[in-house]
């Protein structure tokens, strides 16, 4: 499902800059690349907020080299615009919240190299302004055949049950760790093209998987996650059942390696 939605935002943008951005950028950038920088910085940017909601970004900073800026703006002037209705489309696609009204902004930088574009985003609320775009909403695995869950020090299972899942410290997080060493929102695991992939949160401690730290990985079954003291055993099933038998369980070592 995701999959899908994160597809058709791609495609939209692509047409929407498929004139101006491809006279712009001839080369090894293709506007496909534009679109998903530009969904890649609304989902590795959001915070978590009241409830564990997930709160996108609200300013988008596109930096292009000055030649590039001047002539994107003269071709489409109210590509900001556009750009910043794209962006609710795709909140209001994947469940994400937005406090104010998201607002894209093109800047002229002689530190950007030509051809190449830089999205820097903020979280910002406007004074005054009441009007949420949307409501969040939680995303469960509605028809993926991924059966995904952590085995925590051998000892519990717990089903990776939504496209978003939080690990932390802090009570709203969707697994909470308590542990002095695990940061209050250390890292997310995401569902992206029907895989779960890991992104540490710029945790203090850092996250490590079989032993490496990692900023971000492509979860595997057997992979080990450690963060602080614990460590979690990810594990994967085709079957249309949410958790891991009791039998299956036992079979998990009890002392799951270190990651140093």
């Amino acid at each position: 499902m995701k999959n899908r939605r994160i597809s058709n935002f791609e495609d939209r943008l692509e047409r929407l800059v498929e004139g101006s951005f491809a006279r712009l950028f001839r080369g090894p950038l293709h506007p496909r690349d534009v679109a998903l920088q530009l969904a890649k910085s609304i989902e590795d940017n959001t915070i978590v907020g009241g409830g564990g909601r997930e709160a996108a970004p609200t300013q988008y900073q596109i930096r292009l080299f000055p030649d590039d800026y001047t002539v994107l703006i003269a071709q489409t002037p109210d590509l900001t615009q556009q750009l910043a209705r794209e962006v609710v489309d795709y909140c209001q696609e994947t469940g994400f919240h937005l406090l104010s009204t998201p607002e894209v902004i093109l800047i002229p930088d002689p530190a950007v190299q030509a051809r190449t574009l830089q999205v820097d985003v903020r979280h910002i609320v406007h004074k005054h302004e009441t009007t949420q775009i949307m409501e969040p909403v939680d995303l469960p695995l509605v028809g993926s055949r991924l059966d995904a869950s952590l085995i925590i020090d051998g000892q519990r299972t717990v089903p990776i049950n939504r496209d978003i899942f939080n690990i932390g410290r802090h009570p709203e997080n969707n697994l909470v760790i308590s542990d002095v060493r695990v940061s209050r929102h250390h890292l997310q695991i995401r569902l992206r093209h029907e895989r779960f992939i890991l992104y540490d949160k710029q945790s203090r401690g850092g996250t490590y998987v079989n032993g490496q730290r990692v900023n971000e990985h492509i979860l595997s079954p057997g992979d080990v996650i450690r963060i602080g003291g614990a460590s979690l055993l990810y594990m994967e099933e085709e079957s249309p059942s949410g958790s891991i038998t009791d039998t299956q369980q036992d079979m998990v070592p009890p002392n799951l390696p270190e990651g140093r």
